[in-house]
């Protein structure tokens, strides 16, 4: 991959690193504010706070991916699917910058 296409989803995936972490402190404040008592939650209340969990679990998640795409550029394997090691179509990493499979792959992987 050329070093200009390498350089500009580097700088997309350490935006969206960035927006990971502000998103993840906010879900955590949340959390954090919404904390009371347990026989004061109704069943609203503790709806919302498993939403923030499971919301808080899926950025982390994503933060790991980005924090793996990063790795791969510094590597020299950014691109490369990881499982069957072909490239990974641009069209595909405009989309997911921080995807370790072509779609392929990504279909066996998810099953």
């Amino acid at each position: 991959m050329k070093n200009k296409n390498l350089q500009r989803y580097e700088q997309k995936l350490l935006k969206m690193q960035d927006r990971s972490r502000e998103e993840i402190s906010r879900m955590i404040q949340v959390v954090l504010d919404n904390d009371v008592s347990t026989g004061e939650h109704d069943s609203c209340v503790s709806e919302s706070f498993d939403k923030e969990l499971v919301l808080e679990h899926t950025e982390e998640r994503m933060q790991e991916m980005v924090h793996d795409a990063l790795a791969r550029i510094d590597e020299g394997t950014y691109g490369t699917c990881l499982q069957c090691s072909h490239t990974i179509p641009q069209i595909r990493l405009n989309a997911i910058p921080f995807t370790p499979y072509c779609v392929k792959c990504e279909r066996e992987h998810e099953k």
